[in-house]
């Protein structure tokens, strides 16, 4: 067994125990949008590793060409921006110049996140098709690595939302440099690299739903 189908089956298995987790916990009536996003980004996990572990094991590589499988890593970042952007953003900020700062410190983030794409990605030779994958996904991890940096910064004025939620920002943060680590050990054809950082990735997954159930029970959200 190859290391990137080993990695692969390692997130699939992980992100789908997640996914499973989630869907029992937050699916039904009365429940929290904001736990049902973050499980749907955990089932884009599971959705692009299927088709990654499907291509390795039929005889295909995801080195060389565009995957499908980044179509899902994609998805995944829209539903965890979506859920702090629509579902929770609005509660802890209420735009006045008081959290001005936190603004601010929020945007280091993405400026990171861009400036580790262009760094990973133009420095050396790398394949177009990489420089290409690897922007869009530069750009999706951006936006949301900007609401995971600011909902561990902001204060928690009234709700006791931020509190509870922040260790599963700190890990959409880790799931951001795992991703973005990942895609340049592909780029760079490096199957070590790859295995740690979809192990890193497959612990997140894992570790999500259950920091997500903990901190919304804890804030009644």
């Amino acid at each position: 067994m190859n290391l990137y189908l080993l990695a692969n089956i390692i997130v699939c298995a992980l992100a789908f125990i997640g996914f499973v987790y989630g869907a029992t916990k937050f699916f039904g009536a009365k429940k929290a949008l904001y736990g049902q996003m973050i499980t749907f980004a955990i089932l884009c996990v599971v959705v692009g590793r299927i088709f990654n572990v499907s291509r390795l094991l039929t005889g295909g590589d995801i080195i060389g060409r565009f995957q499908l499988g980044t179509l899902a890593a994609i998805g995944s970042f829209i539903f965890f921006f979506s859920s702090n952007f629509g579902a929770l953003d609005s509660i802890v900020d209420d735009g006045s110049d008081g959290f001005k700062k936190y603004r601010r410190i929020a945007v280091i983030a993405p400026l990171i996140v861009l400036a580790a794409y262009f760094q990973l990605f133009y420095v050396g030779e790398t394949a177009l098709v990489w420089k290409i994958q690897g922007a869009v996904l530069a750009l999706f991890a951006s936006w949301s690595s900007y609401y995971h940096l600011k909902h561990l910064v902001i204060p928690d004025v009234d709700f006791g939302v931020v509190k509870s939620l922040r260790p599963y920002n700190f890990l959409a943060l880790c799931y951001v440099v795992s991703s973005m680590t990942e895609f340049f050990a592909l780029s760079r054809n490096n199957e070590v690299l790859t295995l740690v950082s979809c192990s890193c990735s497959a612990v997140v997954a894992l570790m999500m739903i259950p920091l997500i159930s903990y901190g919304l029970k804890k804030s009644s959200m």
